[in-house]
């Protein structure tokens, strides 16, 4: 009889635990749930698991060091308590093409006029881009910092670069402070293939190669079918944000010669932002500058009403086309993965009130917005500032920043007027 009991409710616990199991599972599934629904929505931020192949994860893992964190042992350990950290204003940011870097470039250029900071800045050009490599680049063109005369170049020493260009390592160190910190961002490199292909109207280049005019033709699909005589346009075409990056043989795209470039990234970055996980990028920039969330506020820049679209078997074959861009940009998701995880226990609490902050600032600073044709070949979203705006709102939603810092720059240099 006490046997028959004991069995009984032994029975009863495994349902029990049967049960507790299930809801278990159902509140974890509610919760991811929840989390989708209040997703921020402005535009540039989104959940994104990229399904990569298991060859290229193989290929990651031979890279020293994967999985590990950057530098985020910055001054300011307490991501609530900016009053005690030492904001650092020397970043030095390897801007890439159609990653959402220009939205990145306006929050370090409002940073900077904000802090009297000086710029890395090609006087010739409106708003400093360099563009060729700084290594050739005369340190003649560039624009002195704020109180150098122009000229004195030993006093060259300049708090931020964010402009486009062929980055030399040893040019940058001689013309940045000991502390700068370096950034950069990736983009998914199939959505950063489509749009840069969009952007700079390959497409177009691409019709004028085959001879002629038919502009009903999908430009993703003709491109991967073209024929063997066009092959250097169709491989010069491919991994543009591994070339973006420093010092690469654009010649060798070879699997070891990738791997070896890639370790060398991952030693030199304090923190590789991903354009799919804007916010969490910025929310881990904030802590390693020791910034407010103030400070890493945005509006999206630039907008394409029409995108650029690549079936499932297209993106395949992109992503194999750009294979580097793709051990790439694998790598560095894994190490953003790695870098929350790193945070600690308040990364969500400090996700969620900046993605609230955020939101409130865009309901009190902006009014409404509209994409415009520039250069020819993009589109930027200008915005209008709601009436009766604070001082910060007018700044923060003033877009001609990379001109203001330009024009700050060159009236607050040493200019002798050459």
């Amino acid at each position: 009889m006490i046997a028959g009991s004991g069995a009984g409710v032994s029975a009863r616990i495994k349902i029990s635990k049967s049960t507790y199991y299930t809801v278990f599972v159902s509140l974890l599934l509610l919760s991811f749930l929840l989390i989708g629904l209040f997703m921020n929505t402005t535009g540039i931020s989104m959940v994104y698991y990229p399904d990569f192949p298991s060859e290229t994860q193989l290929l990651l893992r031979r890279i020293k060091g994967h999985r590990t964190t950057q530098r985020l042992s910055n001054p300011c350990p307490d991501a609530s308590n900016t009053t005690r950290c030492k904001p650092n204003g020397n970043v030095i940011f390897i801007k890439t093409y159609k990653t959402g870097s220009t939205t990145l470039r306006n929050i370090l250029n409002r940073y900077g006029l904000a802090n009297n900071l000086s710029f890395i800045l090609n006087r010739a050009q409106p708003v400093g881009h360099v563009f060729k490599s700084l290594k050739s680049f005369p340190i003649s063109e560039l624009l002195p910092p704020i109180g150098v005369r122009d000229g004195d170049y030993r006093h060259y020493k300049y708090n931020m670069s964010n402009v486009h260009m062929r980055p030399s390592l040893e040019d940058l160190h001689n013309l940045t402070n000991p502390n700068s910190v370096y950034i950069t961002i990736l983009r998914h490199p199939v959505d950063q293939w489509l749009s840069y292909f969009q952007y700079f109207h390959k497409d177009d280049a691409m019709r004028n190669l085959l001879g002629g005019n038919d502009t009903n033709l999908d430009p993703v699909r003709t491109f991967l079918n073209l024929p063997a005589k066009f092959m250097k346009f169709k491989s010069n075409a491919r991994n543009y944000q591994f070339r973006d990056l420093l010092e690469v043989d654009t010649q060798r795209e070879d699997v070891d010669y990738v791997r070896e470039k890639i370790d060398k990234f991952a030693e030199l970055f304090d923190l590789v932002l991903l354009t799919e996980y804007f916010d969490e990028s910025l929310v881990l920039l904030k802590r390693l500058l020791g910034w407010s969330f103030d400070d890493v506020l945005y509006l999206k820049m630039r907008e394409q009403p029409q995108r650029l679209r690549a079936d499932d078997e297209a993106r395949k074959q992109l992503l194999e086309h750009n294979r580097a861009d793709n051990m790439l940009y694998s790598y560095f998701y894994e190490v953003l993965q790695a870098n929350i995880a790193a945070y600690g226990p308040s990364f969500h609490d400090d996700l969620n009130y900046f993605r609230n902050h955020l939101n409130r600032t865009l309901s009190e600073c902006v009014g409404a917005s509209k994409v415009v044709d520039v250069a020819g070949n993009h589109q930027n979203i200008r915005y209008d500032i709601r009436q009766q705006s604070s001082p910060f709102c007018k700044t923060f939603v003033s877009y001609g920043s990379s001109g203001a810092v330009f024009r700050r720059q060159s009236n607050q240099s040493g200019n002798t007027g050459r």
